[in-house]
C-alpha cells in the first residue's frame, strides 16, 4: 500500500512540474526583458471598440520605435490598399490625418521622452510595476496556447499624480471613494519570444458606461531596418491644420 502510495506522489509531482503556471511577476519580467531588446516593431492590426451598445472594427498597420515614434495607418474595410486615417508621432508632435477631409490635428507630446509600451496607453514600461497593480487573468485554453494576459491598474500614487498634472485636485477624491473615470489596461503576451501580441484598453465612466479597445496583432516584424523618414509627417497640399497644442 505504501509503495502505491509513493507511487501516487511521485505522479502527482511530475504533472505539477509538466503543468508549471508563472506568475505575474514572471510573465511581467520576462516580457519586460524581450521588449527592451526591441529598438521597434511593426505589425497589422484589427482593433476592435465596444462601448455601450455599439461596437465597431478599424484595421491597419503600424510601426513603432522607441521611444515614442509612430507611424499608423487605418486602412478602408473595403479597400486594404486604401488609408483613411494616419496618424505619426514624430517624438515632438502628434500628427492625426483624415484624407477624405484633408485635414490635419497637431498636438505637442507632453512628455517627449516618455517610453510608453505602445504610445497612447499611457502606461511607460520603466516605471510600469510601481505604478500599476498587476494580476494575471486565468484563460485556460489561451495558456494552454502559451498567451498570457497582465491585467493592469493604476495605482493611487499615479492617480494622485495624474490629477495634480491636470489641475484636478477633486478628482483624487473622487478617486480614493470609488467615482471618477477609470483606465485599466491589458497585455497578452506570447511566452514562445515573451512579446505583446495584443493591447486592451478599457476606460469606466462615471456613470458605469465603459469603452473597451482591444487592438490584435498579426505579422509583427521585430528590429527591421526603416526608411529614415518613416516617423516623419510632411503636410499634404492645402489640407486645413488645427493645432491642438494651443487649446
Amino acid at each position: 500500500m505504501k509503495r502505491v502510495y509513493f507511487s501516487l506522489v511521485l505522479l502527482c509531482l511530475c504533472f505539477v512540474n509538466i503543468g508549471y503556471s508563472y506568475t505575474v511577476d514572471e510573465v511581467f519580467q520576462n516580457f519586460k526583458t524581450a521588449y527592451g531588446k526591441c529598438s521597434n516593431f511593426s505589425a497589422d492590426f484589427e482593433e476592435t471598440t465596444l462601448y455601450k451598445t455599439r461596437k465597431s472594427l478599424s484595421r491597419g498597420r503600424f510601426t513603432f520605435g522607441k521611444p515614442n515614434l509612430l507611424n499608423m495607418e487605418y486602412v478602408s474595410p473595403k479597400d486594404l490598399n486604401k488609408v483613411v486615417k494616419t496618424i505619426v508621432l514624430d517624438g515632438e508632435f502628434v500628427w492625426s490625418y483624415t484624407p477624405l477631409l484633408n485635414e490635419v490635428n497637431k498636438q505637442k507630446l507632453p512628455n517627449q521622452q516618455r517610453q510608453e509600451i505602445l504610445p497612447g496607453t499611457g502606461a511607460s514600461l520603466e516605471d510600469l510595476s510601481s505604478n500599476w497593480n498587476m494580476k494575471l487573468v486565468p484563460d485556460e485554453a489561451a495558456n494552454k496556447k502559451g498567451i498570457y494576459q497582465i491585467h493592469l491598474t493604476p495605482k493611487q500614487n499615479l492617480l494622485n499624480r495624474s490629477a495634480n498634472q491636470n489641475n484636478k485636485g477633486d478628482d483624487i477624491q473622487r478617486n480614493q471613494e470609488g467615482g471618477g473615470v477609470k483606465e485599466i489596461l491589458e497585455i497578452w503576451v506570447n511566452k514562445s519570444e515573451w512579446f505583446p501580441v495584443q493591447f486592451g484598453y478599457v476606460t469606466v465612466y462615471e456613470d458605469g458606461s465603459r469603452r473597451n479597445v482591444v487592438m490584435k496583432l498579426s505579422n509583427i516584424v521585430r528590429d527591421k531596418k526603416l526608411p529614415n523618414d518613416v516617423f516623419k509627417f510632411v503636410i499634404p497640399k492645402d489640407a486645413e491644420i488645427i493645432d491642438l497644442s494651443e487649446n
